[in-house]
């Protein structure tokens, strides 16, 4: 999150500069972020999201937007400092020319002031439209040259965040006869260790019970695997959170579904715990279960 005093962010620029992808980095620190809302409508948004719920918000503005112009823009921004003052932070997104150009050509979209314009000709008017928008940013980002990493890092440190918060964690265990979790980035696969279901008494207890962790945590070769996920993960959340990547999420999957993987998923919700990480942990199979109880 920003940090107070910020309340309001208005995030604007030229097109195609990355203001989209400036708002979605906002986003992902659980900004609440709205883009191309009509120009006369901002006032009411603030009030009822900022004033009354008290929310940080973050509002696009470029234009596309309905009701944009210079004139506009400046009473608007004059308006939102009388109320909020250093809770309301301007940003100015842009980029050179030949970034521009590129970037368009790329996603093959054509630009707002297109219609009866080339390319070039609807760049440059672009450009000379918002120049006179860029004197009210306190925050200047030229994303020319930049990944999208180096303009989140550069956004939140302009805006006083810590561009390295831990990357948050969703952890599922599951069943690979019901199939891979569609969503999972990383899968660990938890059959080669010791199944407790052939064991007398653990049958009918899950990965959760303090009886299967005593019987796993005595499975050297469990062990031995768990220390090393946890090495791999050490290198690779650290350059996700770095590249601000907005959650991952890694799949524990055996027979079952109820011992194993249920453990594998356990040891790893609370060794990222223990690293700072937000961690949420669904045991999909055992959810199942009690749903249909």
């Amino acid at each position: 999150m920003i940090p107070e005093p910020t309340k309001l962010i208005l995030v604007t620029g030229t097109s195609g500069a990355g203001m989209s992808t400036a708002l979605n980095f906002l986003e992902d620190l659980g900004i609440k972020a709205v883009d191309n809302v009509p120009l006369a409508l901002i006032d009411q948004l603030v009030a009822l999201e900022v004033e009354t719920a008290g929310h940080q918000l973050a509002v696009g503005l470029d234009v596309r937007t309905s009701g944009f112009t210079v004139e506009a823009v400046h009473t608007l921004a004059t308006n939102l400092r009388r109320k909020f003052g250093d809770a309301c932070s301007i940003v100015f997104v842009t980029a050179g020319n030949k970034d521009l150009m590129r970037r368009f050509n790329a996603t093959r979209r054509q630009h707002p002031l297109g219609d009866n314009l080339s390319l070039a000709d609807a760049i440059a008017a672009d450009v000379a439209r918002m120049s006179e928008v860029e004197t009210l940013a306190d925050i200047r980002i030229d994303t020319t040259g930049l990944k999208p990493a180096d303009t989140r890092r550069y956004l939140l440190e302009s805006l006083g965040a810590s561009a390295r918060t831990p990357l948050p964690v969703r952890l599922v265990s599951f069943s690979y006869r019901h199939g891979l979790p569609e969503d999972a980035d990383i899968v660990i696969d938890m059959r080669f260790a010791e199944n407790p279901h052939w064991v007398d008494g653990l049958r009918e207890k899950t990965g959760s019970d303090s009886e299967v962790d005593e019987f796993l945590s005595q499975d050297t070769s469990a062990q031995s695997v768990i220390k090393d996920v946890k090495s791999m993960l050490t290198v690779m959340s650290d350059r996700m959170s770095a590249e601000g990547r907005p959650i991952v999420t890694i799949g524990f999957g055996c027979t079952g579904g109820r011992h194993r993987s249920v453990w594998g998923a356990n040891m790893m919700a609370d060794w990222f715990s223990g690293r700072g990480h937000e961690v949420a942990t669904l045991h999909r199979e055992l959810a199942r279960k009690a749903d249909n109880a």
